[in-house]
């Protein structure tokens, strides 16, 4: 696709242009009293001053560090989205949110823990809704986006997902969220829908890795939102289908005898039936290209 020469241009851009770190900042510091999770806070913060509101909005990035997940998810995270969505805080308040948090996304390997990164990107699907709601941000800065999501994903080796102890981290399935609601955008185009569908192959089919909690259906979702805009042909699609993983390559010789590659097949199997399973249960024909180029992969994995 011709998307591919525009997204080495993004990535060469957004390396070449990623903010600095930014100094460093006070720990996470959890309002006194506050019931984490507790329905009442968000009534609590809508009725804050502008100025408050801003203010809060830009400490919750290193709570989403925290490795506490009552802090993590039900402070940090739900006080986020719950502003954001409630167009709590303008421009002036979300483009510093989005460049710290972008600062955060290419920073994700200096964070032991391993929330940094997963939550970065969560944060800024947040980020990225506000504009397709309301359009603040200009093409570049959603091109933008998008080739950060592709850096982490290329870079991202740490998979863990769910833990009893420590909640969530799910690095690829946050990343699908953000790619997803950029997918929503009604400014997007069809060179930034090719480049999210770039970012979305390089983990749709790893080797490293067989997935257990649900990136199979999250990696699928921007990919159905794409089709019902009617941006590529039926040959597109099975073109990009048979681009996850070429019936040339001698990999596929081994597909019973290796444990990567039967990662490989586990992971482009569920993804390609997630794509297949949604079309065919839409009834929709808006899906029936994006749906038969699922099945044509289906039918030629080993």
């Amino acid at each position: 696709m011709r998307g591919l020469l525009f997204l080495s241009a993004l990535l060469v851009n957004a390396c070449a242009s990623a903010p600095p770190a930014p100094p460093a900042t006070s720990a996470c510091t959890v309002p006194a009293g506050l019931a984490v999770m507790d329905g009442t806070w968000l009534e609590t913060t809508r009725a804050m001053s502008a100025d408050a509101k801003a203010a809060l909005v830009l400490s919750l990035p290193d709570c989403l560090e925290s490795p506490d997940p009552a802090v993590r998810d039900g402070y940090a995270y739900e006080t986020l989205s719950g502003l954001l969505r409630g167009e709590a805080v303008g421009p002036d308040t979300l483009r510093p949110l989005k460049a710290e948090l972008l600062s955060r996304l290419a920073r994700a390997d200096e964070d032991p823990g391993g929330f940094r990164g997963p939550f970065a990107a969560l944060a800024l699907a947040e980020v990225a809704r506000t504009d397709r709601i309301a359009p603040w941000m200009d093409e570049d800065e959603r091109s933008a986006l998008i080739a950060a999501a592709h850096l982490y994903l290329a870079s991202l080796t740490d998979y863990r997902g769910f833990s009893d102890t420590e909640g969530w981290r799910h690095g690829i399935a946050h990343t699908a969220d953000l790619l997803m609601q950029l997918s929503l955008n009604p400014h997007l185009t069809k060179p930034q829908a090719e480049a999210i569908l770039s970012a979305i192959a390089v983990k749709a089919g790893t080797p490293d890795h067989a997935y257990v909690f649900g990136e199979n259906e999250r990696l699928a979702a921007p990919v159905m939102y794409l089709a019902q805009r009617d941006l590529f042909t039926a040959g597109e699609w099975e073109s990009w289908f048979t681009g996850l993983w070429p019936a040339g390559d001698p990999l596929r010789e081994s597909a019973y005898t290796s444990e990567a590659v039967l990662n490989r097949l586990h992971n482009l199997r569920a993804f390609a039936q997630s794509v297949y399973v949604s079309a065919v249960a839409s009834h929709e024909t808006a899906y029936a290209a994006v749906g038969g180029a699922a099945l044509t992969m289906l039918n030629q994995l080993p």
